[in-house]
């Protein structure tokens, strides 16, 4: 990406530039009087968001985390998509798809009336991204920047016929110490655990959700709000979510931390994903023409 056409196009001066960034890819630097944030072009993904008055960011990125084309960054909030999870079709293509190692294009950026900063990315079909998923689409992706972070997914159906789609904001959390952290909101949801030695073991959730082992599990009819209290950071992080009724929750504890070539060994300490998704059951069904929009807002908030 051209760093000086982008900042000509779509830099706001004292609040929005573009910059080369690790692996030398390009990266929009957000600073506004509300928050500063992190997003790269490359995968469509916020990298980094913390308000004002925050003491930490939100978001987790390892240090051996990969920077490169062609490899998916590991933490910030990648974007899983035209599938969440194993290929589907079982054809050998990349698990959660390919638009979080995919570059997107810079569609739009603004400093909006309440002092947040917007920006908006896409990815239109082409004869490449046919060849992995033979459909038509326009992708969307409206990243908010303010006293509180938003990311919007929306998919339109651009051909004429339906498609169907599992997809998901595949968020990693910084947190002070994994086990010392409890998920609210769950309790007597049940969940798909993808963990258990049995396989796929449908579980119910009793009471707070606690990590202690490998966690990996896919929770199914959720709340719009879930809660992640983190007694070490001394705060609380708030989700709402929007088009979902699935949440996955996931943690590699120790033995598949370090099997992860873009992990550190202790680095499942330092997050939790807590994953805005539709997934296992919630196939999406988009007929032509029509637009399906997933959400998320992110507050931290005060224990």
């Amino acid at each position: 990406m051209d760093i000086e056409a982008l900042n000509a196009e779509h830099g706001i001066d004292g609040i929005l530039r573009f910059t080369e960034g690790r692996g030398g890819l390009t990266m929009i630097e957000i600073a506004n009087a509300q928050a500063t944030a992190l997003i790269s072009p490359y995968a469509g993904q916020v990298l980094a968001y913390r308000p004002a008055d925050a003491a930490d960011d939100l978001l987790f990125v390892g240090e051996r985390a990969y920077f490169a084309e062609g490899k998916a960054i590991k933490g910030g909030i990648p974007i899983c998509w035209p599938w969440f999870g194993a290929d589907p079709e079982a054809k050998g293509r990349s698990a959660h798809g390919f638009v979080r190692a995919w570059p997107w294009q810079v569609l739009a950026t603004e400093s909006l009336a309440d002092g947040a900063t917007r920006v908006q990315l896409g990815i239109a079909d082409a004869a490449e991204t046919r060849a992995i998923w033979p459909q038509y689409f326009n992708l969307l992706v409206d990243i908010h920047v303010g006293a509180t972070l938003s990311v919007a997914l929306s998919t339109l159906n651009a051909g004429d016929r339906p498609f169907s789609i599992t997809q998901g904001l595949h968020t990693y959390f910084k947190v002070g110490d994994a086990s010392r952290v409890r998920v609210t909101g769950l309790d007597g949801c049940s969940y798909i655990d993808k963990a258990a030695d049995g396989k796929d073991a449908v579980i119910r959730q009793e009471g707070q959700v606690a990590f202690e082992r490998e966690v990996n599990r896919i929770y199914e009819d959720v709340p719009s709000v879930l809660t992640i209290v983190d007694p070490t950071l001394d705060r609380r992080i708030r989700i709402e979510s929007e088009h979902s009724r699935t949440a996955v929750l996931w943690n590699p504890w120790v033995e598949t931390a370090k099997a992860m070539d873009d992990l550190d060994d202790q680095d499942y300490r330092r997050f939790v994903c807590v994953e805005t998704v539709n997934a296992a059951s919630e196939v999406i069904e988009i007929q032509p023409a029509e637009t399906y929009r997933l959400a998320a807002r992110y507050a931290i908030e005060p224990l």
